[in-house]
């Protein structure tokens, strides 16, 4: 298992990131204190780095030497979570992730860094009604995984690979239907093996910056929402989304 070392004085952020990224399988620890995460470089050897910028602050100081020699000596890799422009007295390389953080960018960062077959998109196992249409003709359809980048449903309507169609799904929570364009990549054929299961996967085509901001906003909903009800989840104090220039991000609730 993948080991992380989160750390940040921002104590409801470092609950935040915990949370998360145990539950996409990864053993993490985390800690406010320079002298703690000073100690637990040189015991755990960690495969990533998840530093704020305010502790990085100074270029003397131990914790920032010690992240130096980690990243240089091991090879690991580094990400900084930055408010703002901040200056860092560090020399090494580091990819940076703003505050609040977004779902999808921490996503594609942890895949990039820790997984041998990185995942492009941030994919969710969910339970919508939906609807294919083609021409005048639309079929009725069950959503079974949803993303940014397109969706799986179970429907016995079988259309040719490659073929174009609408897709139409509730947003369910957010009073907003979208109808989006997108294109067949695969057919799940029914069978004894499969209990006769059917269904096809689409890519979308062609998303506009305003459907890509309303996936993006009702999956990070599901997400956090989801993950808070499950045991752990009390730590996670995230309870909505908000647009922040035009970026989707997470939002700490106050203490």
């Amino acid at each position: 298992m993948k080991r992380l070392l989160i750390g940040d004085k921002c104590e409801e952020l470092l609950s935040t990131l915990e949370v998360i990224l145990r539950h996409w399988g990864y053993r993490v620890l985390v800690s406010s204190r320079p002298a703690q995460l000073v100690e637990l470089l040189r015991e755990t050897s960690p495969d990533l780095l998840v530093m704020g910028a305010r502790l990085l602050m100074e270029p003397d100081s131990s914790l920032t030497r010690a992240v130096n020699r980690h990243v240089n000596e091991g090879n690991r890799p580094l990400i900084v979570l930055q408010e703002g422009q901040i200056a860092l007295p560090i020399a090494v390389p580091h990819e940076t992730l703003g505050v609040p953080p977004d779902l999808f960018s921490l996503f594609s960062l942890i895949q990039k860094h820790l997984e041998k077959h990185p995942r492009r998109n941030l994919r969710l196992a969910i339970h919508l009604p939906g609807m294919l249409c083609t021409g005048e003709s639309c079929h009725l359809a069950e959503v079974l995984s949803l993303s940014t980048n397109g969706l799986f449903v179970k429907t016995g309507f079988r259309p040719a690979k490659d073929a174009l169609l609408r897709v139409v799904i509730p947003l369910m929570g957010m009073q907003q239907e979208l109808e989006l364009d997108g294109r067949i990549l695969y057919r799940v054929e029914p069978g004894p093996g499969n209990n006769y299961f059917q269904g096809i996967g689409i890519e979308f085509a062609d998303l506009s910056k305003e459907a890509l901001l309303a996936l993006q906003a009702f999956l990070e909903h599901r997400f956090i929402g989801d993950l808070a009800t499950r045991p752990g989840g009390e730590k996670l104090r995230l309870a909505s989304t908000r647009v922040r220039e035009g970026e989707i991000t997470l939002r700490l609730d106050p203490a």
